[in-house]
């Protein structure tokens, strides 16, 4: 039962020829917004697109879906050729992997996001009256690159391989477009509502394109911070010192062996920006109840903590429920710390999703589905796939509620002052 961002398309090119439509498998929103292969785009035939640079692209017609007041998209590229040009408009413009946007200011939202002749990866978000650019990160020529870029009232994020490269506090939106969606071409010179005068065209391979209707964070990968002591048959031993291969005790399962163990450093100061979003989350010793944790407790705001109580067996029909530390701050004793200026973060990986002890308090492992996987940083997708067990830790038989009743669950807690355990 995998939490997840509310997703509103997906688009995998797993077709076998162009004259396919380009499917969009995530139908949960109820309406499939399938695109076209043009020009001479194509399926790779191993789920990306083929683009040559010269005029391929991929259109996917307007729908009221995509004009978001906030929303992520999230996509793999491998450029193959640099870009000859800094900006996406004028007569050679950069090469562009993405584009719902047309000639000069306009009604609503527009965007672009391209790169840079040194591989910088850009943005180029509008109002209808002023011009945002953002960039950072960087393609290498040749290698697969994950970009997230996420926008709303309370600003946005760049984010490439996992690592937030940008944070902003504008108030931007996709709210009053109407153009169609492009890959691998830019509509910086388009009439409105048309795909037209296309320029910028892209060399390389897109794959994994998701769009959805909420801000993603780079805090999405549920990470323990250094420190952190986590409970094994040799007692509690600090996440850092920990190997693959090592029993690890969890919550009804025995004791596991770590099959992939991760971590990475992040300078919060950096890519914080005075953004909230970005720190980590800090569960003082005690603030859980019972006792729990029994020392502070750092981790990443997506991490998932397991309730077990009275509340959530009346509400769930089952006793324990996973929700986001992010979701906990409401309560006294939990809080965002922005105090925390680098940060280094450990994620450890199952066979199967599995909940263990991190000071006393019962968290979970990492969970490869959906936009955790794509917020992993390349080098860390590419050894874990390097394991060769497709099916690791992919899905979940913990309970993880939808995000309102999360919401609900806590604020229950506060109405009658219940503890979590």
């Amino acid at each position: 039962m995998e939490g997840a961002m509310p997703r509103i398309a997906y688009w995998d090119f797993n077709e076998t020829t162009a004259t396919e439509a380009v499917s969009d498998e995530e139908l949960s929103d109820g309406t499939a917004q399938d695109g076209t292969y043009l020009s001479g785009a194509s399926p790779d035939g191993s789920g990306a697109a083929n683009f040559d640079g010269v005029d391929d692209y991929i259109e996917v017609p307007y729908d009221s879906a995509f004009a978001l007041s906030e929303g992520t998209i999230v996509m793999t590229v491998t450029q193959n050729s640099a870009s000859v040009s800094d900006i996406p408009h004028g007569t050679t413009p950069a090469q562009t992997i993405f584009s719902m946007d047309s000639n000069g200011f306009d009604t609503g939202g527009h965007l672009t996001i391209f790169i840079q002749s040194d591989g910088t990866i850009a943005v180029r978000h509008q109002t209808d009256t002023t011009t945002y650019q953002f960039a950072g990160g960087a393609a290498t020529l040749g290698e697969p690159v994950t970009i997230a870029y996420s926008w709303g009232p309370s600003g946005g994020q760049l984010i490439v391989d996992g690592v937030a490269i940008i944070t902003h506090t504008q108030p931007l939106t996709l709210e009053g477009n109407t153009e169609p969606l492009v890959f691998g071409a830019n509509q910086t010179a388009s009439s409105d509502g048309a795909a037209d005068n296309l320029k910028g065209f892209f060399d390389g391979t897109i794959s994994n394109v998701a769009l959805y209707d909420e801000v993603l964070s780079a805090g999405g990968v549920p990470c323990f911070a250094r420190g952190t002591k986590l409970l094994t048959p040799s007692g509690l031993i600090p996440v850092e010192d920990l190997q693959q291969g090592d029993l690890v005790t969890t919550c009804g399962s025995g004791d596991k062996p770590i099959r992939w163990i991760g971590s990475f450093t992040t300078d919060t100061a950096i890519t914080g920006g005075g953004d909230a979003r970005l720190f980590p989350i800090r569960i003082k010793a005690g603030a859980l109840g019972a006792g729990l944790p029994c020392a502070d407790l750092l981790v990443s705001r997506q991490h998932r903590i397991e309730i077990t109580s009275k509340v959530a067996q009346r509400m769930f029909k089952r006793r324990s429920a996973l929700v986001p530390a992010h979701m906990l701050t409401r309560l006294p004793g939990i809080y965002e710390d922005c105090s925390v200026r680098t940060v280094e973060y450990h994620h450890l990986l199952f066979d199967t999703h599995e909940v263990v002890y991190a000071e006393g308090v019962p968290t979970e492992s990492l969970l490869l589905g959906g936009e955790t996987w794509r917020a992993l940083p390349e080098r860390s997708r590419r050894e874990i796939a390097a394991l060769d067990a497709p099916q690791l830790a992919a899905s979940s038989q913990h309970l993880i509620p939808p995000r309102r009743q999360q919401k609900r669950l806590i604020a229950r807690h506060l109405e009658n002052d219940k503890p979590l355990y």
